[in-house]
């Protein structure tokens, strides 16, 4: 604990110190800046406004050659679709609606997507 009321104490005096050397360091910053604004012909105005947004990067330009070892992402047509009009590629883990009517009975083949059937419903005309 006495080592902490040190430090604290430490932390304090540098504190001071800091408060001292702004004082005494203020005048000859003044006069540097002001130098500076002369020369470059900067107002007490400009300075006032707030800093300009810094422009949004343009996305990078896509490689003429593809990465070697990267494979385009081709989404897959559904193959299963289920009784609320869900649908599953058949990749990748099975969805929790398929696994549940399987768990009551019925089975994957009673889901599949015929291509008759998707034939028959896309040549169907509405009246």
């Amino acid at each position: 604990m006495n080592e902490l009321v040190k430090l604290l104490q430490q932390i304090a005096a540098m504190e001071k110190q800091a408060v001292q050397l702004q004082k005494q360091n203020r005048p000859a910053v003044l006069a540097q800046l002001r130098e500076q604004m002369a020369a470059y012909g900067i107002t007490a105005e400009e300075l006032s406004r707030p800093a300009p947004k810094a422009r949004a990067k343009a996305p990078p330009a896509k490689p003429v050659n593809p990465v070697k070892g990267k494979k385009p992402v081709v989404s897959s047509p559904a193959k299963y679709r289920g009784p609320q009009g869900q649908s599953w590629t058949g990749r990748g883990t099975a969805p929790r609606w398929l696994n549940d009517l399987v768990a009551d009975g019925k089975t994957r083949e009673d889901f599949l997507i015929r291509n008759d059937d998707a034939a028959a419903s896309s040549s169907a005309t509405p009246e």
